[in-house]
């Protein structure tokens, strides 16, 4: 069965009855045969593109029930929307037609624990990556101590202030797709024409589920 989407709300909802079917064990499994690996030789019709974590227990293909040729998928410890990553969601976008965009978190995730510690890790390009999820720390220490009645400026910046890791990453996945439609006019026309939607979603890894956050446009 070949799977196609034209429309934003088409498009997740061929995610959404994917993951429903991963996260209840009962898999119909996207096609991976010699036949459809010949259709997709020349061209390529992703219906969505999924901005997530490199994280070995995120697979998106497995997450979604999805088959080769179905989901555009780009990849990094943290899904960090820098101007690479942002091409390549404009690629598939412009190039491609994809409908639909997922910014897609995971619970658990080591890149976001690594930024709540606020200690420095021994790599200077994984201190790169761990930057770039700080502010979200900041956002989300800043609304601790405003909640416990801390003066705004010693909230945000006492670093000795506990932060829950969920809420950080919660942040940051709203920061991601922030940075996606407004720093990308192509992402931005395109939900301003009906073309497309984008999702902030979060995976469970205990449970396998996906639990839509946020949508912008018309899905």
């Amino acid at each position: 069965m070949n799977r196609a989407a034209s429309t934003p709300a088409e498009a997740l909802r061929l995610l959404v009855e994917g993951n429903a079917r991963f996260a209840s064990d009962k898999r119909r499994v996207g096609r991976t045969d010699p036949e459809r690996r010949s259709e997709l030789a020349a061209s390529q019709s992703p219906f969505a593109t999924v901005l997530g974590c490199s994280d070995s227990r995120v697979p998106f293909e497995h997450v979604f029930d999805a088959g080769i040729g179905d989901v555009f998928a780009i990849r990094n410890a943290g899904q960090i929307a820098d101007d690479v990553v942002l091409g390549s969601i404009e690629f598939a976008v412009v190039a491609l037609g994809t409908p639909l965009v997922v910014v897609l978190r995971h619970t658990r995730c080591g890149a976001v624990n690594a930024a709540c510690s606020g200690e420095p890790v021994p790599a200077p390009h994984l201190q790169t990556l761990v930057d770039a999820i700080a502010p979200s720390v900041e956002r989300v220490r800043s609304t601790v101590g405003a909640a416990a009645g801390a003066p705004a400026p010693d909230a945000a910046a006492d670093t000795a202030l506990a932060v829950d890791p969920e809420a950080v990453g919660a942040a940051h996945l709203e920061a991601t797709m922030r940075t996606v439609i407004e720093r990308s006019g192509a992402v931005s026309d395109a939900i301003a024409e009906g073309r497309l939607a984008v999702v902030g979603a979060t995976y469970d890894l205990t449970t396998g589920l996906v639990d839509i956050d946020t949508v912008v446009g018309d899905a």
